[in-house]
């Protein structure tokens, strides 16, 4: 349920209501053309325009095509969900594409999860399927799987950065940007995004840092650049 991803802000303006069908005609199936518009709309205005009429008449289909499909609105909030999480954990492969600690390197995976997580539209994808969950329980089990294979690509995005850590120590790192994600999406606000994307680099900054040792403890480099940071935290213990 990492927030929000590699999407658009939903407060950007409308586009044209031109029907997506031209454009797609003869290179995509219609069930490939109705989670297109259905991408888009949530992309452009948020997960209140995914209805099933609207859709289609984004996809230039008729209803009962989209209905074929997606029986329900939550099939297509599903979807669109099951896509943009596929889209999120190829970026993370992305934003650390060679092994290797190097303070660059810390700093463009810091970013990518700030810029990612402050966008709340997948917070709130989320929160509806867990709406949607109280009828069809199996969406709680994909909820959970989502979640475990996020975890899991963190691991290993974060293994590449050479920063090992335990179980416990990811886990909290996925409840801070959780968490952070879902206060955006709460809010709504510039500044509650700002807010999250603040929280983000905190977490990461400190998950990135390790354990703090007595000699460390009241000298973390907090508010330094990431190479500072990278550089403090391979001090010698009492180094000065």
């Amino acid at each position: 349920m990492l927030a929000a991803v590699m999407v658009t802000n939903p407060a950007r303006p409308r586009p044209s209501r031109r029907r997506a069908a031209p454009r797609a005609a003869g290179a995509l199936s219609v069930r490939d053309r109705i989670l297109l518009a259905a991408v888009e709309l949530v992309q452009t205005e948020g997960v209140r325009s995914l209805t099933q009429a609207r859709v289609a008449a984004e996809a230039g289909v008729r209803q009962s095509h989209l209905t074929y499909y997606f029986p329900a609105r939550k099939d297509l909030i599903k979807e669109v969900a099951i896509h943009l999480h596929a889209g999120i954990l190829e970026a993370m492969s992305e934003a650390v594409p060679r092994p290797g600690r190097s303070g660059r390197a810390v700093s463009r995976a810091r970013e990518f999860f700030a810029e990612r997580i402050s966008d709340p539209l997948f917070a709130r994808l989320s929160m509806a399927l867990m709406v949607a969950a109280d009828e069809d329980p199996s969406l709680r089990r994909w909820l959970a799987e989502s979640d475990g294979r996020l975890r899991d690509r963190l691991r290993e995005t974060l293994a590449r950065l050479g920063v090992e850590r335990p179980p416990d120590d990811i886990a909290l790192l996925h409840a801070s940007f959780v968490g952070a994600s879902i206060l955006a999406a709460q809010a709504g606000t510039r500044s509650a995004a700002a807010r999250a994307a603040h929280l983000v680099r905190f977490a990461f900054d400190r998950l990135v840092a390790g354990p703090a040792d007595p000699d460390r403890s009241r000298d973390t480099g907090a508010g330094l650049p990431p190479a500072q940071r990278l550089r403090r935290a391979r001090r010698p213990a009492g180094a000065r």
